[in-house]
């Protein structure tokens, strides 16, 4: 029996078995951190970001236009309704009343005159002493002057209205934000931010 081919076998075996790395050692234990479970209250927060938005917001806007000569609160305050905020140049606002207020008295001078020379009028045309023309005349001068003082304290009211828009007023209670507008800028109304509340 011829052992060589078997021994060249074995001699094969043992060179592929030594020629294989060894296989790598089995890692080391995972550490593992224990702990002791007890019963308690806990707290528990979630952060969002956010923007805050108030339910009621107001522009405030002038009303009219004109120099801004003050503002009377401080940015981010709370202000009342009714509370004064700003204040815009009065002087071509007050003149322009005070020329309406002027001429509704001249108006009602010349009413008066009218209406005593309606009633004169009117009398001497009941007694045939003066022609029919001049009395209807001067009842219709007298309407013609009652319908100027009527037109005269129209005009005073609308530029009062205008004196009153040049203070603005808070028109609601709230936090005043930051002016956008400081002392001395030229405003117009409608397109002028002043401030949001």
């Amino acid at each position: 029996m011829n052992y060589k081919p078997l021994v060249y076998l074995m001699i094969a075996a043992a060179f592929f078995s030594c020629s294989q790395p060894a296989p790598p050692p089995p890692p080391p234990p995972t550490a593992v951190n224990v702990y002791t479970v007890k019963k308690g209250s806990a707290q528990y927060y979630i952060s969002y970001p956010a923007t805050v938005t108030s339910v009621n917001e107001v522009e405030v806007r002038p009303q009219v236009a004109g120099y801004i000569t003050g503002f009377y609160f401080k940015e981010g305050q709370h202000v009342e309704k009714g509370q004064k905020l700003y204040s815009i140049d009065q002087q071509q606002y007050r003149g322009a009343y005070e020329q309406a207020v002027a001429q509704l008295h001249v108006d009602e001078a010349n009413l008066a005159k009218l209406q005593q020379d309606a009633d004169r009028y009117d009398e001497l045309g009941k007694q045939d002493a003066i022609a029919q023309q001049t009395v209807q005349h001067a009842q219709a001068d007298l309407e013609a002057g009652k319908k100027q003082v009527e037109a005269a304290k129209a005009n005073v009211s609308a530029v009062e209205v205008n004196l009153r828009y040049s203070t603005i007023n808070a028109p609601l209670s709230g936090t005043i934000g930051i002016s956008q507008v400081k002392i001395g800028a030229s405003v117009s109304p409608g397109s002028t931010l002043l401030n949001t509340i």
